[in-house]
């Protein structure tokens, strides 16, 4: 199996035991994410992911003492016109400015009261080589060792459109000073199989070396693509979409559907949102659970949905690495 239980470490310590999911804030999605962050606070006791761009242009407060944890994220996705694979229309808006000057101001004047994830620098105009990617993101942790550290690949250059897996396995032995290591799920590859392929292969090459760091996969919280991450080696996922729609029996609806099924057809529209965000967040920690009892018994009925789909898709997964 793929799948484990791993530890994220900071400063040497042992700060938190994966799978871990985790609800998103941006101001890309929500212009309002500052309210949203405050209805959070009632809610949520354990970890969030909040962007450095939107806490440079103050749309995010500069400290947050609900979570257990933060990831703080590097900015890039705020700082672009992509769209995450959940997006539900065009992007319209222009980036203002974010340069790695103001990345690392945010991240200088961050409280580290809260234990926090930092997130690489992920420039949304200029790209890289893995080498470059890797010694860039070391000269940034360098300076915050009281912090864990996500290395966020990407790929090479804008002519590709996806990482270079290849490339990030021929530098595992240079990844051990990194707490987890990441990946934005839309660029793992163009179809389910693919990108589940791609976990897999830099999980069994990390496992080559004896390195056993989580992996996360960026902007891929919902109710299928997750737990076939999961499967595939993959231990940390976050993104918009419990914002956005409904979580329900296994699958991802419209949340006003999904307020019809759970309230009645009576209810006002306004009433959905906080209600289908609290059902959502409670449903993220039983997906969680669900992974736990996974790897304790390796047995698929321990996810409450989909348990013959998963099972299928993990075999298809295994033929794919085979030939391979």
């Amino acid at each position: 199996m793929l799948s484990a239980v791993r530890t994220i470490s900071a400063g040497g310590k042992a700060i938190r035991k994966t799978p871990i999911l985790v609800p998103s804030f941006s101001s890309k999605a929500f212009e309002n994410v500052r309210d949203m962050l405050r209805f959070a606070e009632e809610l949520i006791t354990n970890e969030v992911l909040v962007s450095a761009y939107d806490i440079h242009y103050n749309k995010v407060p500069a400290t947050l003492r609900f979570p257990s944890l933060v990831f703080l994220d590097s900015g890039g996705y705020e700082a672009s016109v992509d769209q995450d694979l959940s997006d539900v229309k065009p992007v319209r808006r222009a980036p203002q400015p974010w340069t790695t000057k103001m990345h690392s101001a945010v991240i200088a004047r961050w409280n580290f009261s809260t234990p926090t994830v930092l997130v690489s620098y992920d420039h949304p105009k200029r790209r890289k080589p893995v080498q470059e990617q890797i010694e860039m993101a070391k000269r940034l942790f360098s300076r915050y060792p009281q912090a864990a550290s996500t290395l966020l690949f990407k790929p090479r250059s804008h002519r590709e459109q996806y990482v270079d897996i290849d490339e990030v396995i021929q530098h595992r032995h240079e990844l051990s000073s990194f707490s987890i290591l990441g990946f934005t799920e839309k660029e793992l590859g163009p179809s389910l199989l693919k990108r589940m392929t791609a976990i897999a292969k830099v999980r069994r090459a990390l496992q080559d070396v004896n390195l056993d760091l989580p992996i996360h996969v960026f902007g891929s919280l919902d109710t299928i693509s997750t737990p076939l991450y999961f499967l595939s080696g993959a231990d940390i996922f976050d993104g918009l979409t419990w914002l956005r729609y409904a979580f329900r029996e296994g699958n991802t609806i419209y949340k006003y559907h999904h307020g019809a099924l759970s309230k009645g057809i009576n209810v006002d529209d306004y009433k959905l949102n906080g209600q289908t965000w609290n059902d959502n967040y409670y449903y993220i920690l039983k997906m969680q659970d669900d992974m736990g009892r996974f790897i304790t018994t390796h047995d698929y009925s321990a996810f409450r949905w989909h348990t013959l789909f998963l099972k299928e898709s993990f075999e298809s997964l295994q033929s794919e690495l085979g030939g391979a």
